[in-house]
């Protein structure tokens, strides 16, 4: 009889905190990105011990087809159960097998159903086995398994693209991707459509002059704040060791051995947050940077899992390294499917995910320069699309020839270019996946917050490039695409998409056959090889190695006329 009653106690109990639940928020503890959060949410952060039940949010909108069958309203009824019940379990795999069973349920999903969604994205990431730090950072595609087979990133890419095709992520692939099939009226382009389309040889000039900015602005600028601070500590402790004549090797050696843990038990974590307190503004650098890399990514179609804008954050995160001597200061992560199944050798490896790989990686950089005027941070980045692109080198006969130091610095200009034009063509988006960012916002309201950017301007799929590249000049020619007057010159030489949805191929592109790259077929996309690419930078060089040596016969003529010259009197 008295476990009757407890037991009676007990669920009178839990139905009270379940009901306190629904109607009030909760405290939430640090969450992803390391930042504490005071709002009603239906969740607890990622890897918490317990799961508040989601408050139950009917599917179905307001509509003049309601009818007062029993039958259907059953039915509703078991949907939206189901549903709640998926969202509740945080279940990844349940939320995706009901939402590809129920296609029309999906764009009346609430705000807060599709931050759940998201958040059990987060919670499946998170506790996958299949964890690498930092998809962006690759160094070494030979070294890095990226497991194209990774049953959960690939759920997460078909939630992905279910939420897209059906409508409810407009930008989601907006740039370098087929368009869904509720937006597409006329037929979609045959190739990819960036911001900027043609050549894909982007010298110097050409980048500021596309840009608007100076070189110098997208090369992140060399620091000696580590030399100078260890001197300026080092004055510190000299002073200290005379005031208090404590023996100054003694605070030397203690100072290394304080640093030797910081770095060994959390990464660097304690140094990160004195040179935050040092330089305040550096948090919003490190903002800004990853806010660029992570709008980037989503909108070339890269499910992004998740951003940590500190060491501590990364420490409690597998998926940035967690309590290891990987783990990052700063990182957004995400997945390519189709570059991990091509690294893998499942399929070919193609131009295009080098390019959407590239503009990612270049997309922190871009918003440095856009934001500040130069950027200070990325100096990593570009080290690591060096090393994932002469890691290439050995797999190349499957999709490109070999990539040259040429190459490599074309296609971290080309991809600079391109980041920094989409940045500036998504400036909405952008500005609201920063302030969501900065108020300590989690992975659904971050894609909230640029979703709702995106309907409120009216931005959506990138239908035509902004510009074309011509290979022209020395330098190569930049043509924007205005509606002044030569957007129909551009259509009809180089088949830019409008009405027509023509895809952007240049007519004048040069037709790359197997026998003329020993039978390996070289195609990215439409006409634009790589070995194009390549044969135009060897004709640039020696175009620029031919004006020196026009400047040197005319230094020397100079010389020689000046040493002929009679002395003046």
């Amino acid at each position: 009889m008295c476990h009757q009653r407890a037991l009676v106690h007990l669920s009178f109990l839990a139905c009270c905190v379940r009901i306190s639940h629904a109607f009030t928020g909760t405290l939430r503890p640090i969450g992803l990105l390391g930042h504490p959060l005071f709002h009603p949410s239906p969740r607890n952060a990622p890897g918490g011990k317990h799961r508040q039940q989601f408050a139950r949010v009917g599917l179905k909108a307001e509509s003049n087809d309601i009818t007062s069958s029993d039958d259907l309203g059953k039915s509703a009824l078991f949907d939206d159960d189901a549903l709640v019940r998926a969202l509740d379990s945080n279940n990844l795999e349940k939320i995706l097998s009901y939402l590809q069973s129920h296609p029309s349920s999906i764009p009346s999903l609430s705000e807060s159903q599709i931050q759940s969604i998201f958040y059990a994205v987060e919670v499946a990431t998170v506790e996958s086995d299949e964890n690498t730090v930092n998809k962006r950072a690759i160094e070494d595609a030979r070294a890095i398994d990226f497991r194209s087979l990774d049953r959960v990133r690939a759920q997460m890419t078909r939630l992905y693209r279910l939420l897209r095709e059906e409508g409810r992520l407009n930008v989601f692939g907006a740039v370098g991707r087929p368009p869904p099939s509720h937006v597409a009226a006329s037929p979609p382009p045959g190739g990819a459509v960036y911001p900027t389309s043609g050549s894909k040889l982007i010298s110097p000039a050409l980048l500021e002059e596309i840009t608007d900015m100076e070189m110098i602005s997208l090369t992140p600028r060399p620091t000696n704040l580590l030399l100078v601070g260890g001197a300026a500590f080092a004055v510190l402790e000299g002073i200290a060791s005379l005031y208090f004549g404590i023996n100054f090797s003694l605070l030397v050696a203690c100072t290394v051995l304080l640093a030797v843990m910081d770095q060994v038990l959390v990464s660097g974590a304690v140094f990160e947050t004195a040179l935050r307190m040092v330089k305040p503004e550096m948090s919003g650098r490190i903002t800004r940077h990853e806010a660029g890399h992570f709008l980037c990514a989503y909108l070339l179609g890269c499910p992004v899992e998740g951003v940590v804008l500190s060491t501590w954050a990364a420490l409690n995160d597998g998926r940035f390294g967690g309590r290891s001597a990987r783990a990052v200061s700063a990182g957004t992560s995400y997945y390519d499917l189709d570059l991990s199944e091509q690294i893998s050798g499942a399929k070919p490896l193609t131009r295009e995910s080098i390019d959407r790989y590239s503009i990612i990686v270049m997309g922190g950089i871009a918003a440095e320069a856009v934001e500040f005027g130069r950027a200070d941070g990325g100096a990593g980045d570009e080290d690591a699309l060096i090393r994932f692109l002469r890691s290439l080198n050995p797999r190349s006969q499957n999709a490109v020839t070999a990539w040259t130091p040429d190459l490599i610095r074309n296609q971290a200009r080309w991809g600079a270019t391109q980041a920094v034009l989409l940045l500036r063509e998504y400036k909405p988006c952008y500005d609201a996946l920063v302030d969501a960012l900065e108020r300590g916002g989690d992975l659904g309201q971050c894609i909230v917050a640029i979703e709702e950017a995106a309907k409120r301007e009216n931005k959506g799929w990138l239908q035509r490039p902004l510009g074309i590249v011509l290979e022209e000049g020395e330098f190569g020619k930049w043509v924007g695409i205005d509606e002044a007057g030569n957007e129909d010159s551009l259509r009809a030489d180089w088949g830019v998409i409008g009405g027509d949805g023509a895809p952007p191929q240049p007519s004048s592109s040069p037709k790359i056959s197997l026998e003329d790259t020993n039978g390996v077929p070289t195609y990215a996309y439409g006409d634009d090889p790589i070995t194009s690419t390549e044969e135009f930078l060897r004709k640039y060089r020696q175009a620029m190695e031919k004006k020196l040596a026009s400047i040197d016969e005319k230094l020397e003529e100079l010389e020689a006329k000046e040493s002929n010259a009679p002395p003046e009197s």
